[in-house]
């Protein structure tokens, strides 16, 4: 059942039984208010009898056929629908109307002593009007629910049709989205309802499907590039050495530079594995207690041959037991080696500082360098996988694009954060920040990764 007929048919019933319920009480309250107004009418007349019956009963020269008279003089009064009925003494009827009444009655006794005598007062009131009006409110009620029941279906069910059109059109509108193209949206209904925060939502979620899908598609395209080169490479070194016979430093030469090309596809391919890994959290890192400063001294150690090759001198005013953090060895070693990396391959024959502070609470590590800097629009985009600038995607560079975008993915598993600051002409600062000590998230995941 559609959820249409299913509120039209949930509304029909609710509205049925507080019908039923309303009329009942209606019904039930008007019968007990008429019936009761008819006991204080019969309780007026009979007082109003007693009365007159017992000031003539009262008089010297009363007799029976004299109280008679005056009874029936004054039932003549009464209405058609209540009867008299009274005795003397001796429990003969001295007046009795004639009145039969043949539908529902009540009744009230009552006796009358003056004079040395007791007399028995029966008087009686038809329930015929309360009865004929309480028939006629049931009928009406019976009438008019059914079609109140079904003017309110009808109404409901075409309220709840407008009511569900923005759903129905959503519905459309997201059958129409495929992932070949996620630029269209879900219609806004006008109505700033919960339809309108639920579209609203749909719609920023395929705005940030839309990103992650351009996002993997560069990255899939990149990666498809820059494996295609050295594999390229490969399969051509082979094909000329296998050509024709060639003497043992030909083939020496071809060898090398398969081996070169094949160390490049397995630098990218690691990369790549490094970020699929860090893609699914922190659970595959160990953390533990480590010497940031000596992490930061093994690294420059590492890279020393580079930057002179570049004439590049590291400055690493670092002393060991500086500063301990609880970390991943590895993945911190990695953030180091990227980040020192960068700003040499961005240098050329100037200066490379690298220094650590602490203030108790977190660990700031300054990498600096005095290169071409990096251009203001690059900035905001130097993290991004496979990212490269004009300068950057030289041939002496040699890199892929990865190695600030593992950066970042490390420092955020670590709870910390990294920030660049650049001037054309001058060079970069980049500055990483950690949490001193350990975080119970990071001890769960030591827990997970020990188990």
């Amino acid at each position: 059942m559609k959820i249409r007929a299913r509120l039209t048919l949930w509304y029909t019933t609710v509205l049925a039984l507080c019908l039923v319920a309303f009329g009942a009480t209606v019904w039930l309250t008007l019968r007990e208010s008429l019936v009761t107004a008819r006991h204080a009418e019969l309780e007026d007349r009979m007082r109003g009898f007693r009365q007159m019956f017992l000031e003539h009963a009262a008089e010297p020269d009363a007799s029976s056929e004299a109280l008679r008279e005056e009874a029936v003089e004054y039932s003549a009064a009464l209405p058609s629908d209540f009867t008299v009925q009274l005795w003397d003494a001796r429990g003969l009827i001295l007046f009795e109307t004639r009145a039969a009444l043949e539908s529902r009655i009540i009744e009230r006794d009552d006796s009358l002593a003056t004079a040395g005598q007791t007399y028995r007062l029966k008087m009686s009131a038809s329930l015929a009007g309360v009865d004929e009006m309480l028939i006629k409110l049931r009928d009406i009620l019976a009438l008019s629910i059914p079609i109140a029941l079904l003017a309110a279906s009808l109404g409901g069910y075409w309220l709840s049709g407008r009511a569900l059109k923005p759903v129905k059109e959503m519905a459309l509108a997201a059958q129409s989205i495929g992932i070949g193209d996620l630029s269209a949206r879900l219609p806004m209904p006008r109505a700033r309802d919960e339809l309108s925060l639920l579209a609203s939502m749909w719609n920023d979620m395929l705005a940030r499907l839309d990103d992650s899908v351009g996002r993997i598609r560069r990255f899939t395209s990149d990666a498809s590039h820059d494996l295609r080169t050295p594999l390229a490479t490969i399969r051509a070194s082979a094909e000329i050495a296998l050509r024709r016979p060639r003497e043992a430093d030909d083939y020496r030469l071809a060898l090398n530079s398969i081996l070169r090309q094949t160390d490049r596809a397995t630098a990218l391919v690691d990369s790549l594995l490094t970020l699929a890994r860090s893609d699914h959290g922190a659970s595959g890192l160990l953390f533990a207690r480590l010497d940031l400063s000596l992490l930061a001294i093994n690294a420059c150690d590492m890279l020393q041959p580079m930057a002179q090759a570049r004439n590049v001198v590291i400055r690493c005013t670092i002393e060991p037991g500086l500063a301990w953090i609880h970390a991943d060895s590895e993945s911190m070693t990695r953030v180091l080696v990227a980040l020192i990396d960068n700003a040499i391959k961005n240098t050329h024959e100037g200066f490379v500082d690298v220094q650590l502070a602490t203030d108790g609470q977190l660990v700031r590590i300054l990498i600096r360098d005095t290169g071409s800097g990096i251009d203001a629009a690059d900035l905001p985009h130097i993290f991004d996988r496979f990212y490269r600038s004009d300068q950057a995607r030289s041939s002496a560079s040699g890199g892929f694009g990865l190695g600030l975008a593992i950066a970042k993915e490390a420092v955020t598993l670590h709870s910390g954060s990294i920030e660049v600051e650049s001037t054309i002409g001058k060079g970069s600062q980049f500055t990483v920040c950690l949490p001193v000590g350990q975080s119970e998230v990071q001890e769960n995941f030591r827990i997970n990764s020990s188990n």
